[in-house]
């Protein structure tokens, strides 16, 4: 198996992102570029403008909703598991996307509004809240915390009762800033290339996601485990070693206690 990389540039672009920020059409239109290296950035803005003047009378969270729904967008019925739904220009055009996609797209037209918009990391699907109200991006309809917390306690588990423990519920609906976001949609995008056995450009997104989130001990401890599918134990080892500097009590005895156990031997991948 091979290792791939992303261009220079745009892994500097991400790094710049994540050291000066910026909104969270600026990070998905960086992932777009991943998806679709000749992505049209200016029309990507100048239609979220078009979509911004066409939805003018809207004032509050359902005017908006209801005026992106008949405008057309709304959840990938079909192929919801293909790369071109992480990228933002796909979806402006195409009409059809996934949640977090759909939810970037609510929140900049809500942005050229004027509206407080914000995305949400809830584990089922991404939301967004719009002022005081909660959407649904992939349905294109609002929701509310309730239904949304009657949904974990029925499908999570864990806590009393079989649901969630109550400090978990609320981490469900804590607000995702730009690069938050940007986290997300790169993940989704390495699920893809790991369950097509391609490990190679899953690490390559991690290199994405390090510019955003420099030291983070889980990404290193996920590129110690696409290394290791890629046959590098030293790598493997690497990682885990970096993973170790930025952790702390348990998390730091359970990679101590990973890196002991790699076995000894000669990596297959040359790097």
């Amino acid at each position: 198996m091979s290792v791939s990389a992303l261009p220079a540039e745009l892994l500097q672009a991400f790094r710049e992102f994540g050291e000066h920020g910026g909104s969270a059409v600026d990070g998905a239109l960086l992932v777009s570029r991943i998806v679709k290296p000749d992505t049209r950035a200016d029309w990507c803005r100048q239609d979220l403008r078009r979509l911004a003047d066409g939805a003018s009378a809207a004032t509050d969270a359902e005017a908006l909703v209801t005026a992106l729904r008949e405008a057309g967008f709304a959840g990938a019925a079909e192929g919801f598991h293909r790369a071109e739904n992480s990228s933002i220009e796909h979806v402006l055009q195409s009409r059809r996307g996934i949640p977090i996609t759909l939810g970037v797209i609510l929140i900049g037209v809500a942005e050229c509004l004027g509206l407080e918009a914000a995305g949400v990391n809830f584990p089922r699907r991404f939301l967004v809240t719009l002022g005081n109200a909660l959407v649904d991006p992939f349905e294109m309809a609002l929701t509310n915390e309730g239904e949304c917390r009657a949904w974990l306690r029925e499908e999570l588990g864990g806590g009393p009762g079989g649901g969630p423990s109550e400090r978990d519920a609320d981490a469900a609906f804590r607000r995702a800033g730009p690069t938050d976001i940007a986290l997300r949609m790169l993940n989704n995008l390495r699920m893809l290339r790991q369950a097509r056995e391609d490990p190679g450009y899953a690490l390559a997104l991690t290199d994405c996601q390090l510019m955003l989130k420099p030291g983070d001990c889980g990404l290193h401890i996920d590129r110690a485990d696409i290394w290791l599918t890629l046959g590098s134990l030293d790598m493997a080892r690497q990682e885990l070693e970096l993973a170790s500097e930025h952790a702390s009590g348990r998390a730091k005895a359970y990679i101590r206690t990973r890196l002991n156990a790699l076995p000894q031997g000669i990596s297959r991948t040359q790097n």
